[in-house]
């Protein structure tokens, strides 16, 4: 879960640029409220625990060799006009990008 602590300075950076960090999770939701609670996080962690979104989204998928139903994780822009400004997909499920080079994608954004 660090790497939810970790996006707090994204978090800020699309704060104050009038964005709002939203993050996705398949936990339950007493357990996202638990997890926004103990991590105090600053932003808001919902639940898709039927994982419909995520199911939209393509990151949802049976891994076979263990068994066992997985989320792939991602990172989604949307501009002000709803439109996907920039995406990263995990190519393995413990990936994730810097936090320093979604904050440069944020600065490099059309104002």
């Amino acid at each position: 879960m660090s790497e939810l602590r970790g996006l707090e300075a994204v978090s800020k950076k699309l704060e104050s640029v009038g964005g709002k960090l939203v993050a996705i999770s398949s936990d339950p939701v007493k357990e996202a409220k638990g997890v926004t609670t103990r991590q105090k996080l600053s932003y808001d962690l919902l639940s898709d625990e039927k994982v419909e979104v995520i199911r939209r989204l393509g990151l949802f998928f049976h891994e076979s060799t263990m068994d066992k139903d997985t989320t792939i994780p991602a990172h989604y822009l949307i501009d002000r006009n709803g439109r996907v400004a920039w995406r990263w997909i995990a190519r393995k499920t413990h990936d994730r990008p810097d936090p320093k080079d979604v904050i440069a994608i944020i600065e490099g954004l059309p104002k």
